[in-house]
């Protein structure tokens, strides 16, 4: 579904991604894992082309990306920060980019966000500004957000980083159910039970590179690279 070939990316001299290749295959579920300054959530970044790579080629469904907008409603991104309109209600932020680039009308957008609201327990929400809700609720609405673009791929960018400890699992609880209807998605994230409980593959970085990637099992119990097994056993 996604093919990243031979990414660079540089900010200057500094050279943040050094030839990452991935291939994401649909109801993949890829969790990436590594220290702060590794290049994760620059890789996530240029994968939805909020960063563009230096060098390297990204294919979606084995074509070359020629319209930015029409790949980011199949390629969604969800961020560390929410990025919620904080002068729009939850179900404007809902709407808005659905009606306005003309992928449902009105009446579909707001029976389709109501209807995923009562999934995730927010429909007495629907009417309430992101100022009044907590980290849980905004990451939740975050991602019924992505929804609403019937993406074919959702990026996690570190979700639940932002959040108190008692929110996160809410928010887990639904990237679960999201891998249980077959969902396709690449996750940055440090929640290593996630990772394990989720993961069809987990991708070990540092300094700007792809060191080591396998299954749950493999990563975990089984590490080949001495700076996996650094990185494992400091968090414990």
């Amino acid at each position: 579904m996604l093919e990243i070939k031979n990414l660079h990316k540089s900010f200057g001299k500094v050279n943040v991604l050094k030839g990452i290749d991935l291939k994401i295959n649909e109801k993949d579920i890829i969790v990436i894992i590594g220290p702060s300054g590794s290049g994760k959530s620059t890789f996530l970044r240029c994968i939805n082309h909020l960063e563009q790579s230096n060098k390297g080629e990204i294919l979606f469904e084995n074509k070359p990306i020629t319209n930015i907008d029409e790949y980011r409603q199949k390629v969604s991104m969800v961020f560390q920060h929410f990025n919620l309109f904080p002068h729009l209600n939850v179900l404007d932020n809902l709407t808005l980019a659905p009606i306005k680039l003309g992928i449902m009308d009105e009446e579909e957008a707001i029976k389709k966000a109501r209807k995923l609201l009562k999934e995730v327990g927010l429909l007495d929400k629907q009417k309430v500004f992101p100022a009044n809700l907590s980290g849980g609720q905004k990451q939740r609405v975050a991602i019924i957000r992505s929804m609403m673009m019937n993406p074919k791929v959702i990026l996690f960018d570190e979700p639940t980083s932002a959040l108190d400890p008692e929110m996160v699992n809410e928010v887990l609880e639904l990237m679960k159910n999201l891998a249980d209807e077959g969902m396709t998605m690449v996750v940055v994230s440090h929640e290593m039970r996630f990772a394990h409980e989720v993961a069809t593959k987990i991708i070990f970085m540092d300094e700007g590179k792809i060191i080591e990637e396998g299954s749950p099992d493999e990563i975990y119990n089984h590490p080949k690279n001495k700076r996996l097994k650094e990185f494992l056993s400091k968090i414990g």
